[in-house]
């Protein structure tokens, strides 16, 4: 999904992963070219839940996904941590893979999967924003500005505009 009023800007994923039977760990680094801020959507079944993440003019952010099989059984938990905010947490029947190999790159204002279930549904997707394309709210919260929020469905008006987190059902994002 893009948002065409956002301005473009190139951003990457990259990051190593340390393994062991039942546990797999990415740690890595969202880098852009210009400072920029992440809208992280983790999926919970129906619904996704967001956490808007701000580092202050930041060209990289840490990237934290932690997977836990549970014993015996194909259930995992997920945690994912971006610029050291709070955790997101999901969990999956089956194990969760990336989309693309490492490096993962990709332009701002693309709402974009880095991670998909055995469904090949999306698992996790991440939005990043320009940082001229926001306005700074207290305690970290930011918002778009509002000439740019007009141009948004109703569903992502509310989200960009209010809370640092929480739920959306996302149709156009299960399209692939």
């Amino acid at each position: 999904m893009r948002f065409s009023h956002l301005t473009q800007q190139q951003n990457t994923l990259d990051g190593a992963w340390q393994t062991t039977d039942q546990h797999r760990k990415l740690t890595g680094t969202l880098s852009s070219s210009a400072p920029f801020v992440i809208l992280s959507l983790l999926n919970c079944g129906e619904t996704y839940h967001y956490m808007k993440h701000t580092k202050r003019h930041a060209l990289d952010v840490s990237v934290v996904w932690y997977q836990m099989q549970f014993p015996g059984v194909e259930r995992y938990q997920h945690t994912v941590s971006i610029a050291d905010s709070v955790n997101l947490g999901a969990s999956s029947e089956g194990r969760v893979c990336l989309a693309a190999p490492l490096p993962m790159t990709f332009a701002s204002g693309t709402l974009v999967t880095c991670a998909t279930d055995r469904q090949s549904q999306p698992f996790l997707a991440l939005l990043a924003i320009a940082k001229v394309d926001i306005t700074s709210k207290r305690n970290g919260i930011w918002v778009l500005k509002p000439r740019l929020l007009k141009n948004l469905p109703a569903s992502w008006r509310a989200i960009f505009s209010k809370t640092r987190h929480g739920f959306i059902r996302i149709e156009e994002g299960r399209k692939g």
